[in-house]
């Protein structure tokens, strides 16, 4: 029976740490008010059952409600919070939550609420371990169910892009606030659902249930088991909730010591952990289902095989899928801790010839004309625009135009404010005064996905792929759907949107296609050349189906045979139609594709011309072009 009870132990705060798997490895937003959470749902439905007698099923419903409602507040002040900021914040929600608790006369006090009643369920009662045993099980198999669905579903691959890059996956038009509130709010209430869960199974709701010391030990649930890894929460639960026979029947301490040391284990653990292993025990991507899956599979294939080898079939290469493994499964079991094979370096092999795209998807993407846009057509106009940071004037009175079908070039030294103002443009920051025009449009001051999802996009000059993830789902994340306004709240994946997604994934492999990525498909980004890195940046930006495309240093810090590659690449773009905006430090890769060409100095346009016009005058070639001209 004691080994029951530490089971349902086990159950109980599995639920808190797969909960919390799904908003700290999976969306990268740190909690240490989870605990808190399920006081709130635990209380909630105590005090309903205790005082007004409400049967289990109803206490269950308003206390996952009332915990969901308490971390959709706590993510509002916490949205543009660091990492280090967000743990204050609910370090400081989670003592907050335990004296207005145990500040209320009519929940209890320091006592909290006694003789919770035994839960019924469908007929059934459930009143000694065993029977509570059975109830665990079905509600933490549901609870991890539905966050694995979160997790591999398109949503979950946006709060991915979140955990990685912020900035990156605002810019391709996601809503990350509207993103990280949800996903406060639906942990919270399944950390409220395990609250009340132990209310039930304690048969009281009381602060020592749900103080600081608990939610430390399920952080230390996710960061043992793997944080990302929902079956390492599992893993995690049965190691730190299996500690304490040891620290209570084991070692000689008081029932009050005993809670004090497993708390100093916790945290030497959880530092051993971070230091030695830090991805964890079971790493975000490894699956122990999956090495069971190959060995049948290769039993399989043996028992197939004949007993000798044909003649002339000896030494021929297996044929390869689109991810680069053996029969397609390349993604099946794939994990991040063993690092892909390093790829031949760039400079020591010749860059594949990018596909033409031979689909309408990356046609248009490509560049077909798109919202009724005629060839030439004036596509963004800026008027005026300034910013000053301080005494320093980034950008002043900037005047520019961009046309469909068109390359404009943004050249000048460093400093001259080029990077700037394609911050203004896209909406990362907001300029103080002048205006940006958007088909006509005026988009000033929008914010960075709103521009986005307008058709205006940008890439960066320091990559930000999502170096974590493959070059699939760096691309795949960026996909549009065909009910992109309503996918935050597409929680789950329904058939309608399983059925999307693999179109999606077809779409997202013919942008690869068209940057000669495909069978790098399923490598991890970090592992690719830098090189590669921008391609699949470009490839991730094209798959958001801009009709304007700012690309920031596209050539810098790769090789000429990948430069090659990107000019040819930007010059297929500009023969379909995208208005293009390059910012490059390379004059020869401006020279090659830009049509129109602005020289900014100290913030302001110096000349604007085509590049031989400009690399003609004497001033410009003194300050900058120096004896290239």
């Amino acid at each position: 029976m004691y080994w029951v009870d530490i089971s349902n132990q086990v159950l109980i705060f599995f639920i808190f740490a797969v909960s919390l798997n799904l908003l700290m490895g999976i969306a990268g937003q740190v909690s240490i008010a989870h605990s808190a959470f399920g006081a709130i749902g635990g209380y909630a439905a105590a005090y309903l059952a205790v005082k007004n007698g409400w049967s289990f099923l109803p206490c269950v419903g308003v206390g996952m409600g009332f915990a969901l409602a308490a971390g959709l507040v706590v993510s509002l002040p916490a949205l543009r919070l660091s990492s280090d900021y967000l743990i204050l914040l609910t370090i400081a929600v989670q003592a907050i939550i335990l004296v207005v608790i145990t500040g209320v006369s009519a929940l209890g006090g320091q006592y909290g609420l006694v003789g919770v009643p035994t839960p019924s369920l469908l007929g059934t009662t459930f009143a000694t371990p065993s029977q509570f045993l059975r109830l665990f099980v079905i509600l933490a198999a549901i609870v991890f169910a539905i966050c694995a669905l979160i997790a591999r579903s398109r949503f979950g691959l946006v709060l991915r892009g979140i955990r990685e890059d912020e900035l990156a996956t605002q810019s391709l038009g996601k809503n990350v606030y509207l993103y990280k509130v949800a996903i406060f709010g639906i942990t919270a209430a399944f950390a409220g659902l395990a609250g009340l869960l132990l209310a039930y199974y304690n048969g009281t709701a009381a602060p020592g249930l749900y103080g600081f010391d608990q939610s430390i030990a399920i952080v230390a649930m996710v960061v043992i088991g793997g944080s990302g890894n929902l079956v390492g929460s599992l893993l995690g639960a049965i190691i730190v909730v299996g500690t304490q026979p040891f620290f209570e029947k084991v070692l000689p301490f008081s029932p009050e010591n005993a809670a004090l040391m497993r708390l100093l284990f916790y945290g030497v653990i959880l530092v051993v952990i971070m230091r030695l292993r830090p991805q964890g025990l079971l790493p975000e991507g490894v699956s122990l289902v999956a090495p069971l899956k190959r060995l049948a599979s290769g039993i399989r294939a043996r028992r197939r095989a004949p007993a000798r080898e044909a003649p002339g079939i000896s030494g021929v290469p297996a044929v390869q899928s689109a991810g680069g493994a053996p029969g397609g499964g390349a993604a099946e079991g794939r994990g991040r801790e063993p690092a892909q094979p390093a790829p031949t370096p760039a400079a020591e092999r010749e860059p594949e010839q990018p596909a033409a795209p031979a689909t309408a998807a990356v046609q248009h993407a490509a560049g077909g004309s798109t919202n009724g846009a005629r060839p030439g057509a004036l596509m963004v106009e800026v008027h005026g625009l300034s910013k000053a940071f301080g005494g320093i004037h980034a950008v002043q009175n900037l005047e520019l135009k961009m046309e469909e079908g068109k390359v404009t070039g943004l050249i000048g030294p460093n400093g001259a404010g080029k990077t700037t103002v394609f911050n203004l443009l896209t909406g990362a920051l907001r300029p103080d005064t002048g205006t940006v025009l958007l088909r006509g449009e005026d988009i000033t001051g929008r914010s960075l996905n709103r521009i986005a999802t307008r058709g205006m996009i940008r890439s960066f000059q320091d990559v930000r792929v999502y170096a974590n993830l493959t070059p699939l789902e760096n691309v795949l994340l960026a996909v549009r759907g065909s009910e992109e306004q309503r996918e935050a709240r597409a929680t789950l994946v329904t058939r309608k949107q399983a059925e999307d997604g693999h179109n999606r994934r077809e779409i997202a492999m013919e942008y690869l296609d068209f940057v000669g990525l495909t069978e790098k498909a399923e490598h991890i980004t970090a592992n690719l050349p830098f090189g590669e890195q921008k391609l699949v940046a470009l490839a991730r930006v094209l798959a958001a189906e801009p009709d304007v495309l700012l690309l920031d240093e596209p050539a810098s810090g790769i090789d000429k045979k990948w430069i090659d590659r990107i000019v040819e690449l930007v010059a297929q773009l500009r023969d379909r139609g995208l208005a293009i905006c390059l910012v490059e430090h390379n004059l020869e890769v401006v020279r090659a594709v830009a049509d129109r060409v602005y020289f900014l100095e100290s913030g302001e346009v110096a000349a604007e011309g085509t590049m031989d016009e400009l690399s003609r005058e004497q001033r410009l070639i003194e300050a900058y072009f120096g004896t290239t001209a």
